[in-house]
C-alpha cells in the first residue's frame, strides 16, 4: 500500500488542477463553436462574442495546458521514483524511466525548487538523504519551549507535566 507523503499530495494537488484547467479549455472550444453560430444567426453579439473567446481560449489554450499536464505527470513520476523507489542517481533515475540523464536532472532540480523532493541532499549527480536534525530548543528559566509550563527535573533530563516535551541533559 502506497503511503501519502505531503510532497505527494501537493504534486497531486497540482497535477489534478491542471487536468481540470485542460479540460475546460478542451470543453470551450467545442461549446465556443455552436455559441458563434447561434450568436451569428440570431444576432445576438453577446453569444458570438463569447463563441469567439472561448474558440480562441480552447484553440490555443488546450494544447499549451494539455502539454503542461504532461510535463507535470512526468515530474510526478520522477518524484515518485525518487521519495518511493528510493532511486538516488541521475542514471538509476534516468534507466528507470526510460529518459535522457540530462531530462532527469533537469526534472530532479525542478522537483527539489518547488519542494516535490525534500529530505536529500542534491550535488548534480546523486541524491544523499539529509541526515542532519533541527537544532534542539533551549529551555530558558526551567520553563517549557513548547507551552511555557513549569518543567519537572528527571533522572535523564527535563519533562513538562502539562504538554509531555521531554528535555535530555546535554
Amino acid at each position: 500500500m502506497k503511503t501519502e507523503t505531503k510532497q505527494s499530495k501537493t504534486i497531486d494537488k497540482a497535477l489534478n488542477k491542471m487536468l481540470i484547467t485542460s479540460i475546460v479549455a478542451s470543453t470551450a472550444f467545442v461549446v465556443g463553436i455552436p455559441l458563434i453560430i447561434y450568436g451569428a444567426t440570431n444576432s445576438l453579439w453577446i453569444f458570438l462574442g463569447l463563441g469567439i473567446a472561448f474558440v480562441v481560449f480552447g484553440f490555443y489554450g488546450a494544447p499549451m495546458l494539455w502539454t503542461s499536464y504532461g510535463t507535470l505527470k512526468t515530474q510526478k513520476r520522477v518524484v515518485d521514483a525518487v521519495m518511493e523507489e528510493h532511486l538516488t542517481t541521475i542514471a538509476e533515475i534516468a534507466s528507470q524511466l526510460q529518459m535522457r540523464e540530462r531530462e532527469a536532472r533537469d526534472y530532479v532540480r525542478k522537483a527539489i525548487n518547488k519542494k516535490y523532493i525534500t529530505g536529500y541532499i542534491y550535488d548534480g549527480n546523486t541524491l544523499v538523504p539529509n541526515e542532519k536534525q533541527a537544532p534542539k530548543k533551549k529551555m530558558s528559566q526551567n520553563r517549557c519551549p513548547s507551552c511555557g509550563g513549569v518543567m519537572e527535573k528527571t533522572d535523564t533530563g527535563w519533562i513538562c507535566p502539562y504538554c509531555g516535551s521531554k528535555f535530555e541533559n546535554v
